[in-house]
């Protein structure tokens, strides 16, 4: 009797198991170079980026929105209201700007019936 031991395997076959094993990791693991998980600060400095182009997508509708106000009120007289009407009109271009740079505002796709 064995005394409910298994009995202890052979070197060749351990060694036919443990080649059997690579054969199979080598199949799953991915051929290229492995991709190194970004470091804090490569995080940091694309979130810091993210926000530059936010700000400027705001600063940016609201300036030119002014700018066009401004000159179509000199242009035409119509003090202050055409600077009123395109300011807001720049606020609401550089709110829904900055909605799509933030990746919030994608269009959605349309369902194939």
């Amino acid at each position: 009797m064995n005394n409910g031991r298994m009995a202890e395997p052979s070197k060749d076959e351990l060694d036919r198991r443990r080649a059997a094993l690579d054969a199979k990791l080598k199949q799953l693991r991915p051929s290229g170079p492995a991709a190194s998980p970004q470091t804090p600060n490569e995080a940091t400095g694309k979130a810091f980026g993210q926000a530059i182009r936010i700000s400027t997508e705001l600063i940016a509708g609201l300036a030119v929105g002014a700018a066009l106000g401004y000159g179509a009120d000199r242009l035409l007289g119509t003090s202050p209201w055409g600077f009123i009407l395109l300011f807001l009109l720049g606020f609401a271009a550089s709110v829904l700007n900055a909605i799509r740079a933030a990746g919030l505002g994608k269009p959605q796709s349309r369902r194939e019936n």
